[in-house]
């Protein structure tokens, strides 16, 4: 069973939907479905894509981070490349990039500087670091951390990420 999360597009047809497993591999069905194919094809994407399970998705795909199937739509209209991937598309830096956001937390009012603190998306909550709220005083500084942990995140990738990110 696959545990993480994937990514499936089918060009021109369904944009790319990252989710969990299973309920990517339905948002897939339900647009394949939606596809002028004949019966054979639709058959197999069923079995493929709408039978609630993964294993033969697993089989397919076998170890690949991505795989690339091309149906043939009917009445001379072409083909539609159907694409799975694993995981979200993005590179470790975009991932960390994306997770967190400077927010302002105080307004600069007379004697009382502006405060600024990093919210992170996956805890929805102000990051926190040894049991306190980060806090900044300005915005550029909360995106100065938010860098930091860019290349953090791109340094404990390991060398591959490092190059990619050159």
């Amino acid at each position: 069973m696959i545990t993480e999360p994937l990514t499936v597009s089918i060009d021109g047809h369904l944009e790319p939907v990252t989710a969990r497993a299973l309920e990517a591999l339905e948002a897939l069905w339900q647009a394949v479905r939606a596809l002028p194919i004949g019966e054979y094809q639709l058959g197999a994407m069923e079995r493929l894509l709408g039978s609630g399970s993964t294993a033969d998705l697993e089989r397919l795909m076998n170890g690949d981070e991505a795989t690339d199937f091309t149906l043939t739509l009917d009445g001379g209209c072409g083909h539609a490349v159907v694409r799975v991937r694993y995981g979200d598309g993005l590179t470790c830096r975009q991932r960390v990039a994306a997770r967190y956001a400077p927010q302002q937390v105080h307004r600069a009012s007379r004697g009382a500087p502006e405060r600024w603190a990093v919210l992170d998306s996956w805890t929805d909550a102000e990051v926190v670091e040894d049991g306190v709220a980060l806090r900044f005083g300005s915005e550029s500084a909360a995106r100065e951390w938010i860098s930091g942990q860019v290349l953090l995140a791109t340094y404990q990738a390991g060398p591959e990420a490092r190059r990619a990110a050159e």
